[in-house]
């Protein structure tokens, strides 16, 4: 398939952040690998996150059809291994796919020693639908189902959860696939009812699309491709000191009404509404690390502008 590559990158220093670059076509065809978070047990079709993403890139100016799915509700990652053996479709190209299993390995106490084996024969496959690209497949945590109704706070599966994600996280890191921590967002499932579905376990629509929100950070657009979503020229926004400490300046000649950060991996760190420029931003809660800016504008159609910036260790 002859396609035109575009290097879909949030962030601006090249060369650091090579494992953090999601690559796709000008046209996307996605593959959501996993079980029923994956699938949306309890949500229409249109509400599982996958629909939603790709629903996004479409407001992007991306042309993207639905995903397809090779996911099943209970399934472990030896289920899912047999379920890419028997339900791929070998005609059919797929240039992004996503990643999320692990949950049932955990519930029905499989031992965790199998999960490692088992998720690399999960990538392995996985690379070889995307010709052995890394940088089309991006891998979701597990999200934390104690912070359910049906796990009642449960701490034991909270600590599993963060067992099964140590290792997830490791093997992302290990083949530079972009993996993005949804797991503090299932968190507040008990605190905000309206995360969880119906059945009192799975996430909601809306959980769903805050997962979809803490993707998006991982892609930057080129200004060509779309209308909405450009990178801020400096004469536009300035952020300062960078690398910043405990306090970060931004200033803007545009009016902008909503700033969030996002960590490395794509999880919302900070969310603000603001009226006035220039304005402070206080990150004395934040570790030294590489973060991005997304700067809304409704002045401007509610473009949404992206910038990088560092908080250094001294």
């Amino acid at each position: 398939m002859k396609t035109v590559m575009l290097s879909l990158s949030f962030y601006c220093i090249s060369g650091l952040l090579s494992s953090q670059t999601i690559t796709i076509d000008s046209q996307v065809s996605m593959l959501a690998l996993g079980d029923s978070y994956t699938i949306g047990e309890s949500v229409n079709i249109q509400e599982r996150w996958p629909h939603q993403f790709v629903d996004e890139l479409k407001k992007l100016g991306i042309t993207a059809g639905n995903p397809d799915y090779i996911a099943v509700t209970g399934w472990t990652t030896r289920n899912l291994i047999q379920g890419i053996g028997s339900m791929l479709d070998e005609n059919k190209q797929y240039n992004l796919v996503s990643i999320l299993i692990g949950v049932n390995n955990q519930y029905q106490g499989i031992n965790i020693d199998s999960y490692e084996p088992d998720l690399r024969n999960i990538i392995d496959l996985a690379l070889e639908i995307v010709d052995q690209d890394p940088a089309r497949l991006f891998m979701l945590s597990i999200p934390d189902y104690a912070f359910t109704p049906f796990g009642n706070g449960n701490e034991l599966i909270s600590k599993e959860i963060d067992d099964y994600n140590a290792i997830n996280l490791r093997i992302a890191e290990e083949y530079k696939i972009v993996y993005i921590d949804i797991t503090p967002i299932s968190r507040e499932g008990l605190d905000k009812p309206s995360l969880v579905a119906s059945d009192g376990l799975h996430p909601s629509a809306d959980q769903y699309q805050q997962w979809v929100q803490a993707i998006l950070p991982s892609l930057y657009l080129n200004s060509g491709l779309s209308s909405n979503v450009h990178p801020l020229p400096p004469d536009v926004l300035r952020i300062y000191p960078n690398p910043a400490g405990s306090v970060l300046y931004l200033d803007s000649r545009v009016s902008i009404d909503r700033i969030r950060i996002f960590d490395l991996r794509g999880a919302l760190v900070s969310d603000l509404s603001v009226s006035n420029m220039p304005v402070s931003i206080d990150l004395s809660s934040l570790a030294p690390s590489i973060y991005s800016i997304c700067a809304h504008s409704s002045e401007y159609s509610d473009q949404v502008f992206r910038r990088a910036f560092i908080i250094s260790t001294d």
